[in-house]
C-alpha cells in the first residue's frame, strides 16, 4: 500500500527533488505531466502539489499554470554542487557547512590565487573590487603587497563597500585587514560620492558556489555579484571591458550550458588548483542594475541603491 498523509508527502518530495536533480541537460527541462506522475509515484494529485510547490519554495522549480513545471536549472546546479562542496569545503566559523549561505575556502585555494594573480589583469592593476567570499579573504593582502588598491563590500553590503589603502595599512595588519572585522577597523567605508570618486575599477574578482566553462557565475542565490557590478557601472567605475575573474575548486567548474541573462555578469577566466580556465567570448557586460531583481530589503539595506534610484543616475 501506498504511504499515506505526512509520509506520502515526504516520500514523494524527496523522490521528485530525486528526479529533478538527476534530469539530463539534454532535455528540455520540463517535468512529465501530473497524472504521470501522479501514477509515478502512486501518490494523490493534491500530494503531488504540495511536493511540486515545496520544490517551488525551495527554488528548484517553476510551476507556471497552463504551461507546465519546469527546472530552474541554476538551482539545479546548486543543489549538485553543494554536495560536492561539503566534503572539500573549509567549515565558516557562522554558518559551518551550509555552503549555501557563503562560498567556502577550499584546499589548493593557495595555489589557485597563485594562478589568479598571475593573471595579466591583476598584473597591472591600481584598483582591484574583491568579493568578500572566504575562498578569496588571503587574496586581498597579496594585492596589497603589490600596492594595490582593494574595494571590498561588507557583508550584504549593508555597511557600504570598503577602501582598503596599501599606503595606509601596515604590512603585519592586512591579513586581519582582509577580514569582515578587519576591514572595519583597517578599511575606509565609502558613501555614494566617495564611491564614485575612487575612479576606474581595473578587474573585478569573485568566488562562486559554481562556474561554468562558458563564464556563467552561479552564486548562492542572492546575485550579489550583479549588484555589486551595477553600481560600480552606474557609477562609471568599470565597463564593458573590465575583466571578471574568478576563483573555485577544480569540481566547482562544470561544463553545463546554462543560459545567461542580459544583466547576469559572467567571468573571464577562473583560476583552480590545477588549471586556468578561459572562458572566452561573454555577453555584452550590463551597464546598469536589474530593477526587476531589486526588493523592499535591498532597498532598505543598501544605500547605494537608494541613492542611485533617487538620482538621475540610475541606469537600467
Amino acid at each position: 500500500m501506498p504511504p499515506q498523509g505526512f509520509a506520502a508527502y515526504v516520500q514523494v518530495t524527496n523522490e521528485l527533488r530525486a528526479l529533478v536533480l538527476s534530469t539530463p541537460w539534454g532535455t528540455n527541462g520540463m517535468l512529465p505531466p501530473e497524472p504521470a506522475l501522479v501514477e509515478r509515484f502512486r501518490v494523490s494529485r493534491g500530494t503531488l502539489r504540495r511536493a511540486t510547490e515545496e520544490l517551488e519554495r525551495e527554488g528548484l522549480l517553476l510551476i507556471e499554470r497552463g504551461r507546465g513545471t519546469s527546472i530552474r536549472r541554476h538551482a539545479q546546479v546548486r543543489a549538485l554542487i553543494r554536495e560536492r562542496l561539503e566534503q572539500i569545503a573549509v567549515p565558516d566559523s557562522r554558518w559551518h557547512l551550509d555552503v549555501l549561505k557563503f562560498v567556502p575556502d577550499f584546499a589548493g585555494s593557495d595555489r589557485a590565487r597563485d594562478r589568479l594573480l598571475a593573471h595579466p589583469a591583476l598584473a597591472s592593476a591600481a584598483t582591484v573590487f574583491v568579493a568578500p567570499d572566504n575562498s578569496l579573504t588571503e587574496l586581498v593582502p597579496r594585492l596589497l603587497e603589490r600596492s594595490i588598491r582593494v574595494l571590498v563590500p561588507t557583508y550584504g553590503m549593508r555597511r557600504g563597500i570598503v577602501l582598503l589603502d596599501p599606503a595606509t595599512v601596515a604590512p603585519n595588519d592586512r591579513a586581519f585587514a582582509s577580514t569582515l572585522d578587519g576591514l572595519d577597523r583597517f578599511g575606509v567605508r565609502l558613501d555614494t560620492d566617495a564611491l564614485r570618486s575612487v575612479g576606474a575599477v581595473d578587474a573585478l574578482v569573485t568566488g562562486a558556489i559554481a562556474f561554468t566553462t562558458a563564464g556563467i557565475h552561479v552564486g548562492s542565490g542572492d546575485a550579489y555579484i550583479d549588484l555589486e557590478w551595477g553600481i560600480l557601472a552606474t557609477l562609471g567605475l568599470v565597463g564593458e571591458h573590465t575583466p571578471v575573474l574568478g576563483i573555485a575548486h577544480d569540481i566547482q567548474v562544470v561544463d553545463t550550458p546554462l543560459e545567461a541573462k542580459p544583466l547576469d555578469v559572467t567571468v573571464d577566466a577562473v583560476a583552480t588548483p590545477t588549471r586556468l580556465v578561459d572562458t572566452s567570448a561573454h555577453p555584452r557586460r550590463p551597464v546598469g542594475i536589474d530593477a526587476a531583481r531589486l526588493t523592499n530589503e535591498h532597498l532598505d539595506d543598501i544605500a547605494y541603491l537608494r541613492d542611485l534610484v533617487s538620482t538621475e543616475d540610475w541606469t537600467l
